[in-house]
Parts: C-alpha cells; sequence; structure tokens
C-alpha cells in the first residue's frame, strides 16, 4: 500500500495495523493466476500474528498455497467517520500438520460460501502496512460547495 501524502492520514504501525485487523473478518486475497493478478473475497481470522482462512480445493489455493500473497482488510465507524486499510503481504502456507490443525480447528473462521473447505491457509506477514483516516463527507462536502444551489 502507497503511503498517503493527506496530512490527515496516519500511516500506523504493524503492531496497530495487525490490531484493526484482529476487528475484521472479511478481507480480500491478492493472487497470481496464470500471470495474471486476481482478487478474492475471504473470511479470515488472526492466529499468532498470521493471517487464517479456510478455502476448497480450486484456482484461489492452487495460487494462494506456497506462493507471495497479498491480504487486505479495511474498516469503517461510522460513529467517529474514521475509516482504516490494511495490507499484509507475505507467504501462503496449508496447514498441513495433524496437531496443528486440530489447534487451529478452535479459531473462528467461517466461510459464507456452502461446500468442503477442506484447507486451512495461513499467510505469515513479511510487510504489514496500514492507514487510518476520517472519511469525506461527500454530500455534505456537495451541499456546502459554493455555486451548489
Amino acid at each position: 500500500m502507497q503511503a498517503s501524502t493527506h496530512p490527515r492520514t496516519e500511516q500506523l504501525t504493524a503492531e496497530a495495523s495487525m490490531e484493526l485487523l484482529s476487528s475484521g473478518h472479511l478481507g480480500r486475497l491478492g493472487v497470481i493466476v496464470a500471470g495474471r493478478p486476481e482478487i478474492f473475497p475471504i473470511n479470515y481470522a488472526l492466529h499468532e500474528g498470521n493471517v487464517l482462512f479456510r478455502t476448497g480445493s480450486g484456482i484461489k489455493f492452487d495460487a494462494a498455497n506456497g506462493n507471495q500473497v497479498c491480504f487486505e482488510a479495511d474498516g469503517f465507524d461510522p460513529q467517529t467517520r474514521i475509516a482504516w486499510s490494511v495490507m499484509v503481504s507475505g507467504v501462503a502456507t496449508e496447514i498441513a500438520r495433524l496437531h496443528e490443525l486440530l489447534e487451529l480447528l478452535q479459531v473462528p473462521v467461517f466461510p459464507w460460501e456452502p461446500g468442503a473447505k477442506p484447507h486451512m491457509v495461513q499467510i505469515e506477514p513479511e510487510q504489514v502496512t496500514g492507514r487510518r483516516f476520517s472519511a469525506v463527507d461527500l454530500l455534505g462536502d456537495f451541499v456546502t460547495q459554493p455555486g451548489s444551489d
């Protein structure tokens, strides 16, 4: 994620970014498929500093497992109008050891789409970037612009 140059955008530490990620459950996984970037929505949870998700067999799993990926999630608080965005990049690997799988089954990662999701995958962060900012009130800004009546 490229750093914003806007003076009111707060660049977050990796720790603050991961803390925000812990409050979410839905993000986007970026992978390369046949030489082209693709993005897949995923449900996720954080476990011991890693992004964890479940998936079925297929394009997403094949493109992610053992490869560099990026993961992005964001959030918005309508009360405070504060928005945030966090990106994690690293290698995605399937959890294959039985004792690790049994432990991770306790982590609440629940896919929305029906069907078998036998692959538990983790992204071990190599780089974490994040930002937080006040969201623009487009309607309010539009109404208060000179000549908008």
